[in-house]
């Protein structure tokens, strides 16, 4: 078991990290850079301090077989106490983008529950780059463009959104120390 260190200062830091990520999720498409962490396994340092941030001992999560490994297993047991689970129904999801896994089969919640809803991890080559993504909505005064390097199938779902407010999945996007985030709430056309 490799075990490698958590947050320098883990009360400062997970509140500045929790802060950075409710920026993110509050305003879709704004890049934010999250505190510095020795990357677990495959995944980035964004997607460690996200899990390390937002997952806990009753938050299950569901790991793609391509990032799952003995370091990413054992580090986020070990810091986080999140039990991994193979339901993709969990709260949470680490994907990766060259995963084949579909967004749909995660839980979209329901109208009496939304909040029973997946929040889904992207790990992505770059945050830029890729096709041009308008976003509008709440959180945004005026559209917004961006364009991380997304896989087909991420395409696919935001060009369909199968669910409505209030069902529907939050998306976060990961890359090196970088996050956006894409909340259920975010009107997205593919350009």
């Amino acid at each position: 078991m490799t075990l490698l260190a958590s947050f320098t200062h883990p009360v400062a830091d997970s509140q500045r990290a929790f802060r950075r990520i409710l920026k993110a999720m509050s305003e879709p498409g704004v890049m934010v850079s999250l505190p510095q962490l020795p990357a677990w396994g495959k995944v980035s340092q964004a997607a460690t301090a996200v899990m390390m941030t937002l997952v806990d001992r009753e938050t299950p999560i569901w790991l793609d077989s391509t990032l799952s490994s003995d370091v990413l297993l054992s580090n986020l047991r070990f810091h986080t106490g999140a039990p991994v689970t193979p339901e993709p129904d969990a709260p949470f999801a680490l994907l990766h983008a060259k995963s084949d896994t579909a967004l749909d089969q995660f839980s979209p919640g329901d109208n009496a529950a939304p909040e029973k809803s997946t929040t889904v991890i992207i790990e992505v080559p770059a945050l830029s780059g890729g096709l041009t993504l308008r976003l509008s909505g709440p959180g945004l005064m005026e559209p917004r463009a961006i364009a991380p390097q997304l896989p087909e199938s991420v395409l696919s779902y935001l060009r369909e959104r199968p669910h409505r407010f209030p069902q529907g999945i939050d998306l976060i996007f990961t890359c090196g120390e970088n996050m956006m985030a894409l909340p259920r709430t975010t009107d997205v056309e593919v350009c």
